[in-house]
């Protein structure tokens, strides 16, 4: 009976849709000792409230906010969780609203661009920026912590401040 029912289970996860919707992990430490992990997930529009998408003439909604890295589009994927760790705390980044934001791309192409930075200035304060997307659906994101609380105060897809954010992903330190 037990064996009947593990080749069952098998069976049934083959053959289920869950079982291609993987999804993509990117892990990285950046250069301040901060261990990040990115997961991303297929977004599946059956599970989404959708307007105006696709159909060119309004701004695009998901789930009656504005997706940021869609571009008028229908996204392919969803930033599921983003957690820093520093120092044995760990901390979960909003990530809410953010479509085809990392795929498979790294962390940086040295000498060229890095595309996340920040820094924990003790276990309980810290400091990050996010450059999502590409082209056309290029966003910008920033969190802090503040006293073990994670905030996101910064989710855009201005051009000025993507490019700001770029030129400076690690954020400037004052005395």
């Amino acid at each position: 009976m037990i064996r009947f029912y593990i080749v069952a289970v098998l069976a049934l996860s083959l053959c289920s849709p869950f079982w291609v919707l993987a999804e993509s992990v990117s892990s990285f430490t950046l250069p301040s000792s901060v261990n990040v992990t990115i997961i991303e997930a297929v977004f599946d529009k059956k599970n989404a409230d959708i307007e105006y998408c696709s159909s060119g003439g309004s701004i695009c909604r998901i789930n009656g906010g504005i997706p940021f890295g869609v571009d008028a589009n229908i996204p392919e994927t969803y930033v599921k969780k983003i957690t820093v760790v520093f120092q044995d705390r760990s901390y979960v980044l909003d990530a809410t609203g953010m479509y085809n934001a990392w795929g498979g791309r790294p962390l940086e192409y040295p000498g060229i661009i890095r595309y996340f930075g920040g820094r924990c200035f003790d276990e309980l304060n810290c400091h990050f920026r996010g450059v999502f997307s590409d082209a056309a659906g290029s966003f910008a994101a920033e969190w802090v912590v503040v006293e073990g609380f994670s905030f996101r105060t910064v989710l855009t897809g201005s051009r000025d401040v993507v490019s700001a954010f770029l030129k400076n992903i690690d954020l400037p330190e004052y005395e």
